[in-house]
């Protein structure tokens, strides 16, 4: 059987996974693979793009502004204990952003570094907080077959990084030729069953709510589920929130709602796909006011909703939560019920009305305002861009400037989950690589501008 060097077996596998770009910051680990590609290639041979990157961090946001667009599986490369810290904060971001990432580092021999305690030093744990598995590569593995289970670790939901050590020998070691099975183009349906009795429950207490609310934080993340979300929310006649790292609600529909609306107006609190925002104070909600939770994360369930739990917590993929949800609400809408939700439709679709129209006649008054006003900023670029813009936003507390950009096609409004300013430009370079066709906008504020 044909043998060949583990670097090349580690560039097949990627091609094999869809990798269309390995972000790196090179080091004395990396260059077999380097070295790999560029044999490769001599030979006609597909590889991914290789992108260097100066600085780790970016190589990491860029990694993940790039599977916010393309969908696919990434690779970040650096070297060692050294690019490993250098990642620092970008790691939160995709652990938080649930990127499928492989975070791939050479490592020192064993025994060679103790830590304070004495014992051996444990390159792993400083990644291990921020990642679904963490692994270091011995040499009697087969190359293969660890790279196969961090790929589906990573790109099962939910979604998150994998962080893969090795010793340098093992990219020199041979390994027999395999083929190697193509991997998805995106995440497959969660295999878990849906508590159909738990969603049942739910679009109950959503019928019989007076005001009920929708928010949002990553459901946009599949495009179907967006028009999914429009479907549900005219079924109840409910007002949508959107999160800021999606677009998961077209910001031009009537049911969209301002991210500023006062959540202890509504007392049916629909969370879908949503984490907690660190700037939402815990009384937001009324008192005694209901949360149901669809979430596939089951970490989820652990945060805390405006400071406590959620009434009914339903583990499910949104892909498939929505559509349920939105039949059963529809079947169980009776013919005064649905006289009832077209009124609560058409004062909410006059409110959207208004609100807009006073931004609009609002916006020229801040024109010659100085320094210049975010609004006014946001008003000026929607006046540039098209709905195929991708806006990648990292401005302060979703940005007053966001408000002024419709958003209305999928994939076209790139946030970050995570709390380290970092995101915007490194994401936006990533962005354009997976969508070079496309005009990319990345706002930025406070420390990550600086």
């Amino acid at each position: 059987m044909e043998k060949y060097e583990g670097s090349e077996a580690f560039v097949e596998v990627l091609n094999a996974k869809g990798v269309e770009c390995i972000f790196f910051n090179p080091g004395i680990d990396t260059v077999p693979v380097q070295a790999a590609m560029i044999k490769m290639r001599g030979l006609g041979k597909p590889t991914p793009k290789l992108v260097m990157c100066l600085d780790e961090s970016v190589a990491m946001t860029a990694a993940h502004g790039h599977y916010m667009v393309s969908g696919r599986p990434q690779v970040v490369m650096v070297h060692s204990e050294l690019g490993t810290l250098r990642v620092g904060g970008a790691m939160h971001n995709a652990q938080w952003g649930r990127v499928p990432v492989i975070l791939w580092a050479g490592q020192s021999p064993p025994g060679h570094r103790l830590d304070w305690t004495s014992r051996e030093f444990d390159q792993s744990g400083i990644m291990r907080g921020c990642v679904k598995w963490d692994h270091l590569l011995s040499t009697d593995e087969n190359i293969h077959e660890v790279l196969e289970r961090a790929f589906k670790t990573a790109f099962s939901e939910p979604c998150g990084p994998v962080y893969l050590t090795f010793p340098m020998t093992i990219l020199g070691q041979k390994f027999d030729r395999i083929d190697i099975p193509v991997g998805p183009r995106e995440p497959p349906h969660s295999g878990q069953s849906m508590d159909l009795d738990a969603l049942a429950r739910a679009a109950e207490m959503l019928l019989n709510a007076a005001s009920p609310l929708i928010v949002t934080g990553y459901s946009g993340r599949y495009a179907e589920s967006v028009e999914s979300l429009v479907g549900l929310a005219e079924a109840l006649s409910a007002p949508v929130v959107n999160g800021g790292t999606r677009m998961n609600f077209p910001t031009t529909h009537p049911l969209c709602a301002a991210p500023t609306r006062r959540f202890g107006d509504a007392d049916v609190i629909l969370a879908i796909d949503f984490d907690m925002g660190y700037t939402m104070t815990a009384d937001a909600t009324r008192s005694g006011s209901t949360i149901i939770q669809i979430a596939l994360d089951p970490a989820t369930q652990g945060r805390p909703l405006w400071a406590r739990g959620a009434n009914l917590c339903i583990q499910a993929d949104s892909r498939r939560a929505i559509p349920a949800l939105t039949q059963m609400i529809r079947g169980k809408a009776t013919p005064e019920k649905r006289a009832e939700l077209a009124a609560r439709f058409a004062s909410l679709q006059d409110e959207h009305t208004k609100l807009r129209d006073a931004r609009l006649l609002a916006a020229p008054q801040n024109a010659s305002k100085k320094p210049i006003v975010p609004e006014w900023v946001g008003r000026c670029i929607s006046e540039v861009i098209d709905e195929d813009t991708i806006v990648v936003n990292q401005s302060m507390g979703g940005g007053a400037s966001m408000r002024e950009i419709d958003r209305v096609k999928p994939g076209t409004l790139l946030g970050c989950a995570g709390g380290s300013i970092q995101f915007a430009l490194g994401a936006a370079l990533g962005a354009k690589l997976a969508a070079p066709d496309k005009l990319v906008v990345s706002l930025m504020s406070d420390g990550g501008f600086n």
